[in-house]
């Protein structure tokens, strides 16, 4: 048993320092010079903070060389391993080294610019986010190690199963898509045809179940849900047909998330500076909502594999419909009902 703490995961996941980098390179600030490639955004900057180009290269360079500290400090993938305080420090060694940058500036003034034009600190996000890792890292050793064959059943439970459960030939099963276009961030949507037989999208819940009450004390309100709602719905499928085992859907389930995260919150090659960071900022917000989202749902979702509501097999018109088991239980979609 393990406790999860209260946190804000807004303020924990301001993490511009993990995402692809906003900009790859400071500038001198000799304000003799010209600015070169980055004087539009140092204009931009200067403007929305209503400071001097000088001043503005100072946040310029403190973001962009922010960025390479704190990415450096939260290089590592999450284990049972994890440490906080190990990760804490490493955040106060970016810090200490990114200070060191501009030790003849008035830091407090352009922690203020910084903090004011993408909302948060560094050092803050980065230790509030050590903390989030944290709690990862209690999920995946209280989850532990899913063996493949867990869910997997004896032919003669699955035949119990499907005796259980009405079959109707997969031939009855008709899904089609709404549209030849997708429907939203390059993302499909399909429908149950009105003659057709029952198939897995007609038990589709989305994300709300999920996000059970021992789900919530994790992870809170789910802040992307409607961001999500296509891998919620893939998994559903995963977890109803038992195409692949539970530990499969659940990895899918996360690098859908993570791919759904990059495809809305990438940077356009039209961004200035400060949508660039802001659009990073979200992502990575949303990044980290969706492993830890994903962890908490592999924790507890035993029994939602184990009970699926259909018959399993392909030749019944639950899963068996091409669509579904070659495609839906693994490719996020939207489905209109």
């Amino acid at each position: 048993m393990f406790l999860f703490k209260n946190i804000d995961l807004k303020r924990a996941l301001f993490l511009l320092t993990v995402s692809q980098g906003v900009l790859s390179k400071a500038v001198k600030r000799d304000c003799s010079e010209d600015f070169g490639d980055a004087v539009d955004d140092i204009n931009d900057i200067a403007t929305n903070l209503n400071i001097t180009p000088c001043e503005a290269a100072d946040v310029y360079n403190y973001i962009v060389k922010g960025e390479n500290y704190f990415k450096q400090a939260l290089d590592f993938e999450v284990d049972s391993n994890f440490s906080e305080e190990n990760c804490v420090n490493k955040c106060n060694e970016a810090n200490q080294r990114l200070n060191g940058e501009f030790e003849n500036i008035d830091q407090t003034r352009i922690l203020e610019y910084s903090q004011e034009l993408l909302g948060y600190d560094y050092l803050s996000s980065c230790t509030s986010n050590c903390h989030l890792r944290s709690l990862d890292a209690q999920v995946m050793e209280a989850a532990g190690d899913i063996p493949d064959t867990e869910s997997s059943q004896s032919e003669q439970e699955n035949l119990m199963k499907r005796d259980s459960k009405e079959c109707v030939d997969a031939n009855k099963g008709k899904i089609k898509l709404t549209s030849s276009k997708p429907y939203k961030s390059g993302i499909y949507r399909y429908t149950q045809e009105p003659d057709s037989a029952q198939t897995a999208i007609a038990y589709i819940n989305g994300c709300g179940p999920k996000n059970s009450e021992a789900i919530s004390k994790i992870v809170g309100k789910l802040k992307y849900a409607d961001e999500f709602l296509p891998a919620c719905n893939s998994h559903d499928i995963c977890y109803s047909c038992h195409r692949i085992g539970r530990k499969d859907c659940d990895n899918a389930f996360k690098d859908n998330m993570r791919s759904i995260c990059s495809t809305i919150y990438s940077a356009s090659s039209g961004d200035n500076f400060i949508k660039k960071a802001k659009k990073a900022i979200q992502k990575v917000d949303c990044i980290t909502y969706a492993e830890l989202f994903a962890d908490a749902v592999s924790l507890f979702g035993t029994k939602s594999y184990n009970q699926t509501p259909v018959d399993t097999s392909i030749k019944c018109a639950s899963c068996g419909v091409d669509i579904i088991k070659d495609k839906l239980y693994k490719t996020p979609f939207y489905v209109l009902k």
